[in-house]
């Protein structure tokens, strides 16, 4: 009787989490490129924005009941991405202190050894020493393409925070790579 009593158990959650799980798959797993391609540059280690991208769409998966149709999922999936980032990087950071104070201290970016055309890398490399504000704000607009209006909503702060913060990231990456440029052309003007 346990038995019977558990297939049609298993039933109804099935019968019921079926239309479900097609409704998830049509609107969320879509965005699982995206989410990823943001994570690896949030965290800056692809197994660390795997497990990123992983708990936040087992957490949306368990809170798709609160999902508004008809907004944008993509938006509501990067908030809860953000959020398990913020977590996860408030505890690593934690610990990271904890046992290594020694790293947490100032230092001096590394000089330029490359041409004064900037590479993909060279412009990343500027994007990484934002702070987590900024970057995530660039990264948001420039790679995953959100407007201000849908970047204030995932991260839940005003417009104009937004705006501004889009702006101040701009200038320190501007002001980094021209920093860097200038290193290179005394390096090569002393050889």
């Amino acid at each position: 009787m346990y038995f019977g009593c558990m297939a049609e158990t298993r039933k109804a959650i099935f019968d019921r989490g079926n239309s479900r799980e097609v409704e998830f798959e049509q609107l969320a797993l879509v965005h699982i490129r995206a989410l990823l391609r943001a994570a690896v540059r949030l965290a800056r280690d692809a197994s660390v924005a795997e497990d990123l991208v992983q708990d936040a769409m087992l957490r949306a998966w368990r809170h798709f009941d609160r999902f508004q149709p008809g907004t944008n999922c993509k938006a509501w999936l990067f908030r809860i991405m953000l959020n398990c980032w913020t977590t996860r990087h408030q505890q690593m950071r934690q610990e990271a202190i904890q046992f290594f104070p020694e790293q947490y201290t100032e230092s001096a970016p590394a000089e330029r050894t490359a041409p004064t055309r900037f590479s993909a890398e060279e412009i990343q490399n500027s994007i990484d020493l934002l702070t987590e504000e900024y970057r995530t704000a660039l990264v948001l607009f420039a790679v995953e393409g959100f407007s201000c209006k849908e970047i204030a909503e995932i991260l839940g702060i005003p417009i104009g925070t937004v705006m501004s913060r889009l702006s101040r990231a701009r200038g320190l990456v501007k002001n980094d790579l021209a920093k860097r440029e200038t290193r290179y052309v005394k390096a090569k003007a002393r050889l």
